[in-house]
């Protein structure tokens, strides 16, 4: 009835009131209600991108990171001895590294500024590939070997007397050399080398090059198959920085759960999400090492307790 009343002008100026009043409360609201900037965190990987980071980078696209209120930049890493340092020394925010590399570090050092806080590999990932047809199918066989690793700070090589003293061969007697990663392929692959170190997860790339290069079959000797069953990577912060963030810590932990619990039920979106990011990765080589990732990560105590429940005491109201 009153709508009836009004001229179709009054109602038009009534409309262009509305529209303004609304834009102008758009407008001015972040003034009064100020937003909280976002916190900037620098995180270093392991190691260069594979499959088994897609996690990392789902929580990216996903959002799961703004959700906490960080902004995260993810950069590659050389081998855990050279993450935790860079932690250590504020040369990155966060990384993911290994935690036999990160004790070695607080052994010669007790002032030395890292924590882990989150475990994510439960099951350590060591391992050693060669090809099938060099008889090397045992751990004892590796004696005398040669035997190539990404370099001095390789946790594999690192931790190899120890492996040798759990299952009864002589370390001392293989012969080492060090080459980056493409090189490590190519060097067993042309019968150069008789083993490489990797981590598990890269079995479906040592497959595949040994299948590119038509050497035949590759053997995986898995240190946990042996007896080797330690924590391996998880997440690294400064200690001084957990003390003072405690939140940042806790929001970037919840984060990370989310990606790869994500990741998990969604593989093929997930690797698809990589890819995307990277191109230059083989999707089917990718996808694969998801697979292998769940088996590290989803230890019995992920599965009762969740994932990486070694700081976020509020984790399990959460539903992490």
């Amino acid at each position: 009835m009153f709508l009836s009343t009004m001229s179709t002008k009054t109602i038009g100026l009534l409309l262009v009131v509305f529209i303004i009043g609304v834009g102008v409360g758009i407008a001015i609201s972040p003034m009064i209600y100020p937003q909280k900037p976002k916190t900037h965190l620098l995180f270093s990987l392991d190691w260069a991108i594979y499959g088994r980071h897609t996690p990392y980078f789902v929580a990216l696209e996903k959002g799961y990171f703004d959700e906490e209120g960080l902004t995260v930049e993810i950069v590659r890493g050389y081998g855990s001895s050279d993450v935790v340092q860079k932690v250590a020394t504020d040369v990155v925010d966060v990384g993911f590294g290994d935690l036999s590399a990160l004790i070695i570090a607080m052994s010669k050092d007790p002032n030395f500024d890292a924590q882990m806080v989150a475990m994510i590999y439960a099951k350590a990932p060591f391992a050693v590939f060669t090809l099938a047809s060099s008889g090397i199918d045992e751990p004892k066989d590796l004696e005398g070997k040669n035997i190539t690793a990404f370099g001095p700070g390789d946790i594999n090589y690192v931790l190899m007397p120890y492996f040798a003293n759990v299952t009864g061969f002589d370390a001392s007697t293989i012969k080492w050399t060090f080459a980056s990663a493409q090189i490590k392929m190519q060097l067993l692959v042309s019968h150069q080398v008789d083993a490489i170190t990797e981590f598990l997860m890269a079995k479906p790339v040592v497959e595949k090059a040994a299948q590119d290069a038509g050497v035949g079959a590759v053997n995986t000797i898995w240190w946990a198959d042996y007896g080797v069953n330690i924590y391996s990577n998880g997440l690294i912060f400064r200690k001084s920085f957990i003390q003072e963030h405690p939140d940042v810590v806790r929001g970037f932990i919840r984060a990370v759960v989310k990606g790869f619990l994500y990741t998990f039920e969604h593989p093929d979106e997930a690797v698809e999400i990589l890819t995307t990011r990277f191109p230059e990765l083989d999707a089917t080589v990718a996808r694969a090492e998801i697979d292998i990732l769940e088996q590290l990560v989803m230890s019995p105590e992920a599965e009762a307790n969740g994932i990486c429940l070694l700081y976020t005491s509020d984790a399990a109201d959460e539903g992490l």
